[in-house]
């Protein structure tokens, strides 16, 4: 009987030492897990800010050329090539989005002003175009990828026969 309990108290005594590595095990794997998660939002957040410095650095190219171009003496003379200049500019400008994948969109002859990608921003009375037609647009608007971060700004028409 003594040989019983002895070989019984040997076990448990085998099966806690396994639970506790075990348990230690558990708590090593969760608390890996706990780094791991602060880590990944970490580098989340670092990814985030060089991504916006590397368009900050792109925007601060156009304000330093905004800025030479309005700092310019113009006069009737230079006014041309100024204004070729701005131009130039605003292609830049257009081009540094391209390159994160951000475009202009515009609207066409004929486009159905449809609120998913137009805003109308102005009502016009016309007697040539069909009530609530667009008659022109006010200012592009701009998608990146397949998400619209502005839609075109356009004017629509109230057409005073039709009502």
């Amino acid at each position: 009987m003594a040989k019983k309990i002895k070989e019984l108290e040997d076990e448990i005594s085998q099966l806690i030492s396994e639970k506790d590595k075990y348990l230690n095990i558990a708590q090593r794997a969760q608390a890996d897990l706990v780094n791991f998660r602060k880590k990944s939002s970490q580098d989340l957040i670092e990814s985030e800010e060089r991504s916006y410095r590397k368009i900050f650095h792109q925007l601060i190219l156009v304000l330093d050329q905004f800025t030479i171009a309005m700092s310019a003496k113009v006069n009737t003379k230079t006014y041309k090539s100024w204004k070729e200049g701005i131009g130039s500019i605003n292609r830049n400008f257009i081009s540094m989005l391209s390159n994160f994948e951000m475009t202009e969109i515009h609207y066409e002859s004929g486009d159905i002003f449809d609120p998913n990608i137009h805003e109308a921003i102005s009502r016009v009375d016309s007697e040539n175009h069909k009530d609530g037609e667009i008659v022109r647009e006010i200012s592009p608007g701009y998608k990146h990828k397949d998400y619209l971060l502005r839609p075109i700004l356009v004017e629509i028409a109230i057409n005073k026969k039709n009502k």
